[in-house]
């Protein structure tokens, strides 16, 4: 009988939900001989991940992700199978404000790198620093600024922030984007790179769209592979 079920268990997909304490684990459809073992917490917040295979007439762990969340039910940390440890951090709004994310080394985790992000009153997500980690401390890699009618993007250079991108968005009187165009920093003065166009039609549905790059001064519709090579 015991070998009856151990065969169906594997063979055949379907879940399965268990009931414990404080929370409930489901098990996923077993595909190929694999399957998850996925347990959730009183919140319905996925606290563990259990990847597992069937060899040897037995299930065996081949990986774990866990995670574990504040009263607000915001992931505060996470573990990864493949080596990476996350920590999180809020503000008041429970916007995320921190994300640092370690490498495991050996048995020890290392630092990698962390973003730093500012909002609104409005919870809209305004500026995104990104720092790496250098062996001894943190430095500053690139940093982010976000507005409705702007994105820029500025570098490191060991000294200040230095421009690099600049994406700037076009509305029509309805509100609708009618044209993204992506710039570049050079030579100090902004450049032409890339705009993408598009129209609506009277139910503000997307009517057209055109993708066009930068070339000799003008706008020309933009092609995949240009002379046997990518065209970006």
């Amino acid at each position: 009988m015991r070998k009856l079920l151990i065969i169906l268990l594997c063979c055949f997909p379907f879940s399965l939900t268990l009931s414990a304490q404080h929370g409930h684990t489901e098990i996923t459809p077993v595909y190929n001989g694999f399957r998850d073992v996925i347990t959730y917490d009183e919140q319905n917040n996925k606290i563990s991940d259990i990847e597992q295979e069937f060899t040897n007439n037995a299930w065996h762990n081949i990986g774990i992700n866990k995670a574990a969340y504040d009263t607000h039910n915001n992931v505060i940390s996470s573990v990864s199978q493949y080596g990476w440890q996350c920590f999180f951090s809020y503000d008041t709004h429970n916007n995320l404000t921190c994300w640092i994310r370690q490498y495991k080394h050996d048995s020890a985790y290392a630092n990698y790198e962390q973003y730093f992000y500012t909002y609104d009153t409005g919870k809209t997500k305004k500026s995104e620093i990104l720092q790496t980690w250098n062996g001894k401390e943190w430095v500053n890699k690139s940093k982010k600024m976000f507005s409705h009618d702007s994105n820029l993007e500025q570098v490191w250079s060991g000294k200040e922030w230095v421009n690099s991108s600049h994406t700037l968005y076009t509305y029509n009187i309805k509100g609708n984007k009618t044209c993204v165009l992506l710039q570049y920093w050079m030579d100090s003065v902004w450049v032409n790179r890339e705009r993408w166009l598009t129209t609506y039609d009277a139910n503000n549905k997307e009517a057209s769209y055109t993708d066009q790059i930068w070339e000799d001064k003008c706008w020309v519709p933009w092609q995949a592979m240009k002379d046997g090579v990518p065209n970006r």
